[in-house]
């Protein structure tokens, strides 16, 4: 009697509530016991369903259902996004399973808006409650692999990097308003149940990421060593750096970085990137005169004797590869406008791979004057610098032709020393050291040699739109390989930053690439260094202005002395293992953990000016001559 009750009761609520049909069935609900219970009250409001109906665009009809890697879930933990960061989680269904990574770029469409997101975070859970940590369980599989994907969940969480939304702008030119893709920083939630998506948009991948959509070519986006494809012709993404004066100016004048260790492809890639800056059209602005343009000048310390090939084509390169790179604006094919200069250094002859004009050069003593580190030896004492200093100084108040024979008879005159030591000048024991540290049969085979010396020819090495190589490879001491290219180092810089430099320099843009920079630009460590490095700092933070942009290749990155290293805005970085190295670059920490693993070609860009942090992968063929 008691359920006959219930029974009653319960239709007769039924019955007195207006908006619940009488034969309703989900007025009733069942136990387990088979007795029938009451069903909550339910307020249904036929004309409005309980929760938003919502249909998203899918992409201009690019993407569909079926394309879809999964949904927007709040099954496993709550769906939210904050000031600070966002939980958002995705159910991958299992026919996508195995086309997803880490780092994949996603769509999830908001309806009038998309957010632009990245899988950070992949995970498998359990569907059943099963307990697959046993010594049975683990036997029974090793035998018999016999798991389901549909019995695990597997769960991507996604990192939002921007919302993507139209945007109407006045082009200004009488044809009215042009609607432009722009991002804004990810402010809003996304809906349980929204498909995520897989951007197949180049246009939305490059908004999404902040990448310039021309400029110097640097590779194509990628995700793991994958090149990102989309349904564009040609479907690859490019990577530019800006280069224009759009944004202030462009970003080779805040100088640039490429690291890597022996092996990965530094001089590979390296060749690629400066050939984008040698195209024809490529001009910057002249300080003394902004509304005139000029073409750089490329000028490439060469330790290795491989940057001479600019010169030449690269005769692997195929037709269609030539109709891809011309599609990208990828600039292609020899220097023709190349000079190789040559040292001059006695015993030393260059019989290297350069089929360019060579150009021999002599360095002048006269140099020193200014430059007094150029004859200091690493080790010489702040009291031998002192005295140096003193020497050099009053020999140049002579008369006469200054050269460096000249230079070492007079100190070692006992009657020059008699005048220094008796005076107190100089102590003894310095001076009897600044003679055998100045008196080198090392600097006797450089200085003053029979070539032009190379401040006589400085219109002929600074001309816009040419490459000036200078290789080393010949000389088998390393200190006079350092000394020549300390010297050129300076002659830009000097004439750079100095009022009454030559006009030649001052007025044409210079690219100055640096191989093996750690050895030229290390953490100062006597007076010389420190005077070499305060230089390059300053050119450094003047470059903008200057027209000076700094290209430093190494392996060694955290041997960079601080004040260099911070003036530099983008760093390409290749296949690292050295932790003081990738510690240095202080990149993101995802990318971090990715550099020890990076394949030959493949590169993380860190440009904050230019973009978001990106995988890059480069040209698979060197556009000039590679060996």
């Amino acid at each position: 009697m008691i359920e006959d009750d219930v029974h009653i009761n319960a239709k007769t609520n039924i019955n007195a509530n207006n908006n619940i049909n009488e034969n309703d069935i989900l007025a009733y609900a069942s136990d387990e016991s088979g007795r029938t219970a009451i069903s909550p009250k339910i307020d249904v409001q036929p004309d409005k369903p309980a929760f938003e109906e919502y249909m998203p665009d899918i992409d201009d009809g690019m993407n569909n259902s079926e394309d879809a890697f999964g949904i927007i879930t709040t099954g496993i933990e709550p769906l939210e996004i904050t000031e600070s960061g966002a939980r958002i989680t995705g159910y991958v269904s299992t026919s996508r399973r195995q086309d997803v990574r880490l780092g994949t770029y996603v769509i999830v469409p908001y309806g009038d808006e998309e957010l632009f997101a990245r899988i950070w975070k992949l995970q498998y859970l359990q569907e059943f409650e099963v307990d697959d940590a046993t010594e049975i369980h683990s036997r029974r599989m090793l035998k018999s692999n016999t798991t389901e994907e549909v019995d695990y969940k597997f769960l991507a969480l996604l990192d939002p990097i921007c919302i993507l939304y139209g945007h109407n702008i006045n082009t200004g030119s009488g044809s009215g308003i042009k609607p432009q893709l722009v991002r804004r920083m990810a402010d809003r939630i996304p809906r349980p149940n929204t498909p995520i998506l897989p951007v197949t948009d180049k246009s939305k991948i490059q908004t999404g990421l902040n990448i310039p959509k021309e400029g110097i070519f640097l590779g194509h986006l990628s995700v793991g060593g994958e090149v990102v494809r989309t349904h564009a012709v040609p479907p690859t993404v490019p990577y530019y750096m800006r280069n224009d004066y759009s944004m202030g100016d462009p970003l080779v004048f805040r100088h640039i970085l490429v690291c890597g260790s022996t092996g990965t492809g530094k001089t590979f890639l390296t060749k690629n990137i400066l050939r984008q800056f040698m195209n024809g059209d490529n001009r910057y602005r002249l300080r003394s005169d902004k509304s005139k343009n000029r073409n750089p000048c490329l000028v490439i310390m060469d330790p290795q004797d491989e940057y001479s090939q600019v010169f030449e084509d690269n005769p692997d390169i195929s037709p269609d590869e030539e109709y891809n790179l011309r599609s990208e604006n990828v600039d292609f094919g020899r220097c023709t406008d190349t000079k190789t200069f040559v040292a001059k250094v006695a015993g030393h002859s260059y019989n290297g791979k350069s089929r360019a004009e060579q150009v021999e050069f002599t360095i002048p003593f006269k140099l020193v004057r200014n430059n007094l580190w150029l004859i200091t030896p690493v080790g010489m004492t702040d009291l031998q610098y002192t005295g140096l200093e003193l020497l050099v100084e009053d020999y140049f108040k002579r008369g006469g032709n200054h050269t460096y024979s000249g230079f070492a008879d007079h100190i070692g005159d006992e009657g020059t020393r008699m005048t220094y030591v008796d005076s107190n000048k100089i102590h003894e024991a310095s001076y009897d050291g600044i003679v055998r540290r100045v008196r080198s049969p090392t600097l006797r085979k450089v200085f003053d040699q029979p070539a032009t010396p190379i401040t006589e020819i400085l219109g002929k090495v600074f001309s816009p739109g040419q490459v000036s190589v200078f290789p080393t490879e010949y000389i088998n001491s390393s200190r006079i390989r350092d000394l020549i290219v300390l010297t050129l180092m300076t002659l830009v810089v000097d004439n750079k930053l100095s009022t009454s430099g030559d006009t030649t320099v001052k007025d044409t843009p210079i690219i100055l690439a640096l191989d093996e920079a750690h050895r030229y630009l290390s953490k100062a460590s006597g007076e010389h260094s420190k005077k070499i490095i305060s230089k390059f700092a300053d050119a450094a933070r003047q470059g903008r202005k200057e027209g000076l942009g700094l290209f430093l290749i190494t392996q060694d990155p955290q041997d960079i002395d601080d004040t260099v290293f911070k003036q530099i805005n983008t760093r390409v970085i290749l296949n690292l293992t050295n932790d003081a190295a990738i510690n240095a670059l202080k990149v993101q920490k995802e990318y971090e953990k990715r550099i020890p693993y990076l394949k030959k070609g493949q590169m993380i860009v860190h440009s904050p000016d230019n973009s978001d942090m990106v995988e890059v992968m480069g040209l698979s063929k060197c556009v000039v001559k590679h060996e």
